[in-house]
């Protein structure tokens, strides 16, 4: 009899295990009851938007600081420093002039518009470090200056990865949209830019859809098909839904319970998801097909035009765009990277407006790392901290958060210098990726209470919400 039964239910396993991965739809993570310890705050409808630049973006040439800094900026860049002719003029009525790089002209829009903020070197931080400390090794985060470990701790928010730092910090938020989707079974959590730890959590799933494959129905379970035989179709459909109710009456089973919760989840999200997503095509957003950013951020503009008919008042996104690893070439690489971020922001935010659902909408960019201030000869090394923007109708824009790094060659006091401890172009991050995450995380709604469960460094640092966010 036992080994009937484990029989059973290795047949089950190898029916539904191939399950998640539904009509374009991949359903990662393991639902279960959200670790909530506080009251929510009001559900107001929101979607938040993570733009990731993988590889360690320069941002060093993103946003460059004005007056005499600039010539500082200039002489330690060398040959990398953006001309002034290549600059756009900003100010900040705390710290006085800037400029963005002139390729970036929907963001610097954004910025004078006021809905477009600047977070100054930002990046994975333990607590608030110098440079006595970095040489010491004093609560230094992992692995720093290597690209997997430090993508992860950007995404989990912690300054170490594994244990208790496994999951990230958009899965957590996402565990309180969840709560406040109460008229829908899809997850409000899905990226476009393929399997991430930002939107991983215990208790909730995301969706993994990609840019340019439309949701399609499962072939068999509804009985569509253009190129099975109708009579093997039959067979399909009614295996499965056999394999599904054999998982759901094994209730000794969790393993088998979980196979058949993930099948019904699929199979729910496809559809729900494959009418929504048509009947909100979002036409006036317009990009060059090559541009695979703006491609996954219309996927991203169509959900969030969906969001009241997918019965949503929540949504957490995921996109990625890659090539930011600049050790060569970067003279030459640079201007097409720039161009492809810039008509990408610039389309998706003008759909957003066009929605009307501006106030609601907030993105914001990240990276690995920032680069070395220095060249090494024909692009830029591993760094640290780096600057970030955060973008849409709700953001305190038109300033700066946090300090500008010294730009300085000598006696630079946010340099971690090199190991004689030379001046390295490193440059040690000012505000910590917990401080941000917080921010963004307190506009989704989670209780400040509530945010230690999601930033486990986030009481070491004074500040916990740096205010670039209004409701």
């Amino acid at each position: 009899m036992k080994e009937s039964i484990n029989k059973k239910r290795r047949q089950l396993i190898k029916g539904i295990a191939g399950l998640p991965f539904v009509g374009g739809v991949s359903l990662m993570g393991a639902a279960g009851a959200p670790r909530i310890a506080s009251a929510m705050e009001p559900c107001v409808p929101k979607s938040l938007v993570c733009i990731f630049l993988k590889g360690g973006a320069d941002s060093f040439n993103f946003f460059v600081p004005g007056g005499n800094s600039y010539e500082q900026y200039r002489s330690v860049r060398n040959e990398l420093a953006i001309s002034e002719d290549d600059l756009t003029p900003v100010t900040d009525s705390r710290l006085g002039s800037f400029a963005i790089n002139s390729n970036l002209d929907s963001l610097i829009s954004l910025y004078e518009q006021n809905r477009l903020a600047v977070v100054a070197n930002a990046g994975p931080l333990i607590r608030p470090t110098s440079r006595q400390d970095y040489a010491a090794g004093i609560d230094i985060p992992q692995s720093l200056f290597a690209h997997d470990t430090q993508q992860k701790l950007w995404q989990n928010g912690a300054g170490f990865v594994g244990g208790a730092a496994g999951e990230g910090w958009g899965g957590r938020i996402a565990e309180y949209a969840a709560r406040c989707n109460t008229e829908t079974n899809v997850s409000p959590s899905f990226s476009i830019g393929g399997v991430n730890l930002w939107q991983t959590a215990v208790a909730s799933n995301y969706i993994n859809l990609r840019a340019g494959v439309p949701v399609s129905y499962m072939d068999g379970y509804n009985g569509i098909s253009d190129w099975i035989p109708s009579s093997r179709l039959r067979r399909i459909g009614n295996t499965l839904n056999a394999n599904n109710a054999a998982a759901q009456q094994l209730s000794g089973y969790r393993m088998e319970q979980e196979l058949g919760g993930a099948y019904e989840r699929a199979v729910n999200a496809t559809a729900q998801l494959r009418v929504a997503v048509n009947n909100h095509p979002v036409s006036q957003m317009t990009y060059p097909s090559t541009n695979r950013l703006a491609s996954q951020l219309h996927y991203v503009a169509q959900l969030i035009s969906a969001r009241e008919e997918l019965g949503m008042r929540q949504q957490v996104f995921y996109v990625q765009m890659g090539g930011w690893d600049t050790h060569s070439q970067q003279l030459d690489r640079f201007p097409a990277l720039l161009e492809e971020l810039n008509v990408a922001i610039g389309a998706f935010q003008q759909a957003i407006d066009a929605m009307g659902k501006a106030d609601s909408v907030t993105s914001f960019t990240s990276s690995d790392f920032g680069r070395t201030l220095t060249s090494n000869g024909d692009g830029t090394d591993h760094g640290w901290g780096g600057h970030a923007f955060v973008f849409g109708g709700a953001v305190n824009g038109g300033q700066i958060y946090g300090d500008m790094p010294s730009y300085r060659a000598s006696d630079n006091p946010d340099d971690t210098g090199d190991r004689s401890g030379a001046f390295a172009g490193r440059i040690i991050p000012t505000t910590s990726v917990s401080q941000y995450g917080a921010t963004v995380a307190h506009w989704m709604g989670v209780p400040m209470e509530d945010m230690n469960q999601l930033f486990p460094d986030l009481s070491n640092f004074a500040v916990q919400d740096l205010g670039f966010l209004n409701g």
